[in-house]
């Protein structure tokens, strides 16, 4: 275990000195791709097979492959560049230690209505990120003789909130959970004081 750890986090720092240097202004996409790696690696190696470990690799899996999508594919609307580098690296580190804890306790869980529960916000939230490549504002609803228009704002920001609770709602009944929620509870307020996703 103590082995895997310090590739976790060596691995979290090579990813990140990587595109520390290799771009010219530091986007978020390196959190995305050493978490990947982690679920990917840890994942097999650890063997522990049930219903949270396996939406966890779906989740980061999910998430990484959409923001390499956005971000190679799309780069005009991938503006999520970092201002605080060394705080996002800390984010980083701390979940790629997580990630197997969670996948070892994960067959612990007293109770899984919750973890069920996290796919529906998650899969919300996939929904909401989509949005932000929709040209022009969009139209949550329309009656079309009443003409009655909801807008959303910052539709990846809001994606980004659904992610973070339907990883807390997935390992609210593991061992540790208190720890998982305060790392949810820290990302959400990374989010909300950085203005990542404010314009998007």
């Amino acid at each position: 275990m103590s082995y895997l750890l310090i590739g976790n986090i060596v691995m979290t720092l090579l990813i990140f000195l990587f595109f520390y240097f290799k771009e010219k202004k530091l986007t978020y996409i390196h959190l995305n791709i050493s978490t990947m790696i982690t679920v990917l690696t840890n994942y097999p190696l650890l063997g522990h097979a049930n219903f949270i470990s396996k939406t966890l690799v779906l989740f980061i899996g999910s998430i990484s492959v959409m923001h390499l999508y956005l971000r190679y594919y799309h780069a005009d609307n991938y503006n999520i560049y970092i201002h605080n580098k060394w705080l996002h690296l800390l984010l980083a580190l701390f979940f790629n230690v997580s990630i197997p804890f969670i996948i070892i306790h994960s067959d612990e869980s007293i109770y899984l209505a919750s973890a069920y529960l996290s796919v529906s916000f998650f899969i919300i939230g996939l929904i909401m990120y989509q949005l932000s490549e929709v040209n022009g504002t969009v139209k949550w609803f329309q009656f079309e003789y009443l003409n009655i228009y909801k807008y959303i704002n910052h539709p990846k920001r809001i994606g980004e909130y659904l992610f973070a609770i339907s990883f807390m709602l997935l390992v609210m009944f593991i061992p540790y959970n208190y720890i998982y929620f305060v790392l949810g509870i820290i990302y959400i307020i990374y989010i909300k004081q950085s203005l990542l996703f404010n314009n998007q």
